[in-house]
């Protein structure tokens, strides 16, 4: 068979199953599917910053989480804050943070180590922090303390946080790796189990090829970390997540140690002024940036992110919007990041965090390889399908922003079909992306003994169809 052909042919077979049902087989059985099924955690990031974060708020925040089923939280453990002093640690409100927030809620810590205390910073008086340090050896001193101490409750250390992001890192590449390899190796000697994580980057990923290629700093990680704003920090769009995480991934099988790969900090503000966002970004319509649109963009980068394949956990970034008069590293975007406002009340970006977390607690696969779809061409129309172990199948369908067109009110809509391997009920329970039931949808039936699920997409709008199996 010519490639040509084999481009072509599942189109043909599809086109004589809509026209010419006769030629199928009238009881045909189940397709098996050849792809693993995944567990993939999802989670939430907050800062809790020295003299101002108090155990009070800690623990508002675990219990936030306990509630709507999260179970993952990413926090900084910041070295210039905790040894201001050679060889003086105080850790006073961390004991309390991390034995509370594992023994009495059953939260997994996700830390990251950072910031170069000023005694030790190779920079001046107000970029010591993101310098290198002087000493890699007091680096190494601070983390086989804080693993030793937090060894039997904490089971990863993330190295640094965005080495690639001058904001946070002024150092080199060479520099940054040779800070990973002695943290990894206090790691390794003071807790043998846990797992190194690489410092999440922000976008370059030509930072991570010269870390596995040149550095070689692969046998010295366990995890690979990325970060992703698209839409807010980034001209991409939200949906651009995926090739992000295949490009990364291809890195790692060229020049890596099949390191697994965290998104553990997304995130999408609900800021904006007139059509601006950030220097990078402009608003394409009126919804965009909205609390409400920053639900959606939540289940679009995670729906986008589990569909690869490749991403092992997912945290949002953050719990909580900033008041106007904290100090942020970056824009004022940074101050809009949260589930819940200012004022404590949940956004709806928190009920759909919990509605995905809820739907991807059990293991699951992606089936976008098997399931067929028809589209127009130059579609915006997304869709992801996945099943769970017990054979219910999620769809996930919306339609992608416009990039090229400027803001207007009016709103698209499209139609898509998507056909499915096996035999599913007569219809579909529809909801929004908070969970909300938004009715039922009918499947139509081809002889082959596949689903035909018709859809009127609708800009602005995300929809999540459940499928029970056949009995």
């Amino acid at each position: 068979m010519t490639l040509k052909l084999a481009r072509i042919l599942p189109c043909v077979l599809l086109f004589a199953l809509l026209i010419f049902p006769g030629c199928t087989t009238p009881h045909p059985q189940p397709v098996a599917i050849a792809i693993p099924f995944q567990h993939v955690e999802i989670g939430l990031c907050e800062d809790y910053p020295a003299g101002i974060a108090t155990i009070e708020n800690a623990r508002r925040d675990f219990a936030l989480l306990q509630t709507n089923h999260i179970r993952v939280l990413r926090i900084a453990f910041a070295w210039d804050s905790i040894e201001t002093q050679p060889g003086q640690c105080n850790w006073t409100f961390w004991d309390s943070f991390v034995r509370i927030a594992t023994d009495e809620f059953g939260i997994r810590l996700i830390p990251y180590v950072c910031y170069t205390p000023r005694w030790n910073s190779s920079g001046n008086d107000t970029n010591y922090w993101r310098q290198p340090p002087r000493d890699l050896a007091r680096f190494s001193d601070f983390m086989k303390q804080i693993v030793l101490r937090y060894k039997d409750r904490i089971h990863s250390w993330e190295i640094w946080n965005e080495p690639d992001n001058p904001e946070y890192w002024e150092g080199s590449i060479a520099q940054y790796a040779d800070l990973l390899r002695a943290g990894s190796q206090a790691v390794r000697e003071s807790d043998p189990t846990a797992k190194v994580v690489a410092g999440g980057l922000a976008w370059n990923l030509e930072f991570l090829h010269q870390l596995l290629a040149v550095e070689h700093v692969g046998p010295a990680i366990d995890i690979v970390n990325l970060h992703s704003y698209y839409e807010t920090w980034s001209s991409d769009p939200v949906e651009a997540i995926a090739a992000h995480v295949r490009r990364a991934a291809a890195l790692i099988r060229e020049s890596g140690n099949h390191q697994p790969i965290w998104l553990a900090e997304i995130g999408y503000s609900n800021y904006r002024k007139g059509d601006y966002i950030s220097y990078s970004y402009s608003a394409h319509r009126p919804y965009e940036h909205s609390p409400e649109f920053q639900a959606r963009t939540l289940a679009r980068a995670i729906t986008s992110a589990l569909a690869t394949g490749e991403v092992k956990l997912i945290a949002w970034y953050r719990i909580h919007d900033l008041p106007a008069t904290t100090q942020v590293i970056g824009d004022v975007n940074n101050r809009f990041l949260g589930v819940v406002d200012v004022t404590g009340r949940p956004k709806p970006a928190l009920k759909t965090l919990s509605f995905l977390q809820s739907l991807f607690t059990c293991d699951f696969r992606c089936l976008d390889s098997v399931v067929y779809e028809t589209r127009t061409i130059a579609s915006d129309a997304q869709a992801h399908v996945f099943e769970r172990t017990n054979h219910e199948l999620l769809a996930f369908t919306w339609l992608s922003i416009p990039m090229a067109q400027t803001n207007t009110e009016s709103e698209s809509h499209e139609n898509l079909t998507l056909l499915f391997p096996n035999r599913y009920p007569a219809s579909a329970r529809v909801f929004d992306q908070t969970g909300a039931p938004q009715g039922n949808v009918r499947l139509r039936t081809a002889r082959s003994g596949t689903r035909l699920l018709d859809l009127n997409l609708r800009e602005n709008e995300i929809r999540v169809y459940d499928l029970a199996p056949s009995r």
